[in-house]
């Protein structure tokens, strides 16, 4: 018995210097003082990854095919203007009326030849729009929304406002009418009748048509009231077979008044040749650039249409060949600003897909 309690106390012993080593060993690293509490550190995300360096313009390299219906000076100044800014591009063009090339963008649809149509009326472009891709130039926020196609896939490169000359030798200034609802009550046995050229056969003279159309009507019956005032207008016309004769008639004076593009009308510097932008509003139905969908070198395509709408290339076939230019950080020579033109809102779509109806309902109306 003795000996189990000397056992016990023994084992005791060793318990408690155990017990005491201890203690010494955690007095000899002292705890860090408590802090108070702190959230803790959100986890660390994966890094964004970088935006790819913008490549230097002798890095794109390739070749471009541009299908193009613009006169030729201005057409082959742009190229000219693309190459020499990106050496190792070239351009190769296949220049033809709009009509023509879009017809062949459509024939070529499964195998694909040209990267961008530049050039043609954006209600020609409006009617095709199922051989283009969109692509959302990154200027876009310099060009009027009536100016581009909402998704992006034509957007307008030279608008083309709708204007009235007139001829101060055969009618006072003050006699010239001023808005398109003017025209019906215009005088023609004092001045003669208003020279237009023929909406079926004329681009132009189509996108007049259809400017008092969607001006005074509504889509929702069709623009019945823009219908009503093109009867009332129509008695007052005389059809020229030729868009140049609705201008060209006014200079030497076989009419008084004349409806047509103002590209057209500012040739005329002759201080007896005046020209109105409608005060109720009108058209300003722009050249487009477009990309071919699935078209065979997309970047140089994209890289195209940002050239043609940049403000150099604006700036100098504004300067050189007389193109009004689209960006409003551009202001035009020897033109007012757009922004001073009551421009309305073109129904692309709505004339693009009821053209012939449109055409056919004039004819009607023309031959009484």
């Amino acid at each position: 018995m003795k000996k189990f309690v000397s056992l016990m106390l023994a084992l005791c012993m060793v318990f408690a210097l155990v017990a005491c080593g201890g203690t010494q060993s955690t007095q000899e690293t002292p705890a860090a003082p408590a802090q108070e509490s702190t959230p803790a550190a959100p986890a660390a995300q994966p890094a964004e990854p970088a935006a790819p360096a913008e490549k230097a313009p002798a890095d794109y390299t390739g070749t471009l095919t541009v299908y193009s219906p613009h006169d030729s000076d201005p057409l082959n100044d742009g190229v000219k203007a693309f190459e020499e800014a990106y050496p190792n591009v070239k351009v190769e063009v296949i220049a033809d009326g709009t009509s023509n090339l879009v017809n062949k963008i459509s024939a070529e649809a499964a195998n694909p030849i040209a990267d961008v149509l530049w050039g043609g009326g954006a209600d020609t472009l409006a009617a095709y729009k199922g051989v283009f891709q969109p692509y959302q130039p990154s200027c876009i926020d310099l060009i009027d929304s009536n100016l581009y196609d909402a998704e992006y896939y034509w957007i307008g490169e030279s608008p083309l406002p709708m204007v009235f000359i007139a001829n101060t030798d055969k009618i006072p200034e003050n006699e010239i009418p001023q808005t398109w609802k003017d025209l019906a009550t215009f005088d023609t046995d004092k001045y003669g009748k208003i020279a237009i050229a023929d909406p079926t056969s004329s681009g132009s003279a189509f996108t007049q048509l259809c400017t008092i159309l969607f001006l005074y009507g509504q889509e929702s019956d069709d623009y019945a009231a823009g219908w009503e005032l093109v009867g009332q207008i129509i008695p007052k016309l005389e059809v020229k077979n030729s868009s140049s004769l609705a201008h060209k008639d006014i200079f030497a004076g076989e009419n008084a008044v004349g409806i047509t593009l103002e590209k057209a009308a500012i040739k005329y510097t002759d201080s007896f040749m005046k020209v109105v932008y409608p005060t109720d509003g009108t058209s300003a139905v722009p050249d487009g650039v477009a990309i071919v969908k699935n078209c065979p070198n997309l970047e140089l395509a994209q890289l195209f249409v940002e050239f043609v709408l940049g403000k150099d290339c604006q700036t100098r076939q504004n300067a050189e060949w007389g193109r009004r230019p689209i960006r409003s950080d551009v202001s035009p020579v020897g033109l007012p600003e757009l922004s001073s033109i009551k421009l309305m809102n073109y129904n692309f779509d709505y004339a693009a897909n009821n053209a012939p109806a449109i055409k056919e309902k004039w004819q009607d109306m023309l031959v009484g």
